[in-house]
């Protein structure tokens, strides 16, 4: 049996163009700032999640993920605003809430997704269970601090009162 050795011609201005493209087109999460492990909220089970938060590129805002799953169940390994679950965790303060509140964030996908990313949270120390139950939540007593501490990782250090216009600088009419 013979072997035929075959060469690739390769046009130099084509490759370089195309890496051009590649580089334009770069991950905008590459910055990963964070990432960890936890364990999913059923005590039944020991499986890991695992989880990313990155900076994006683009928007300078920082982001987390569910990255994967020891165990079985699907999950979607979509990026989701932290400053958007902030948003929607801020009006939950003193209310017990169950997972489902993250699908106005999660948008559609897996039925997994919610309490999954429920058990990152809580790993971050914005959620913790709470007495009612192991699949219900409440924020930690320490989630504005942790809020501040993950704003951190992006240089972004302002709390959501500072990003309001301050009414009394105004010039009055």
């Amino acid at each position: 049996m013979t072997r035929r050795r075959s060469t690739l011609k390769v046009d130099k201005g084509e490759a370089n163009k195309n890496a051009t493209v590649e580089k334009e087109q770069a991950d905008p999460f590459s910055n990963v700032v964070k990432a960890g492990e936890c364990p999913k909220l059923s005590p039944k089970s020991q499986d890991l999640l695992s989880y990313q938060i990155a900076l994006n590129a683009e928007d300078k805002d920082l982001y987390v993920r569910i990255s994967g799953n020891s165990g079985g169940g699907l999950f979607s390994r979509n990026w989701l605003k932290l400053e958007d679950i902030f948003t929607l965790l801020d009006k939950q303060k003193d209310k017990v809430i169950s997972s489902s509140i993250l699908k106005e964030v999660m948008g559609s996908g897996s039925a997994n997704n919610c309490g999954f990313m429920s058990g990152i949270l809580r790993e971050i120390k914005l959620l913790e269970q709470s007495p009612k139950g192991i699949f219900s939540h409440q924020l930690t007593p320490k989630y504005e601090n942790v809020k501040v501490e993950l704003r951190k990782l992006s240089g972004n250090t302002k709390t959501q009162s500072d990003n309001k216009p301050d009414v009394a600088s105004e010039p009055s009419k």
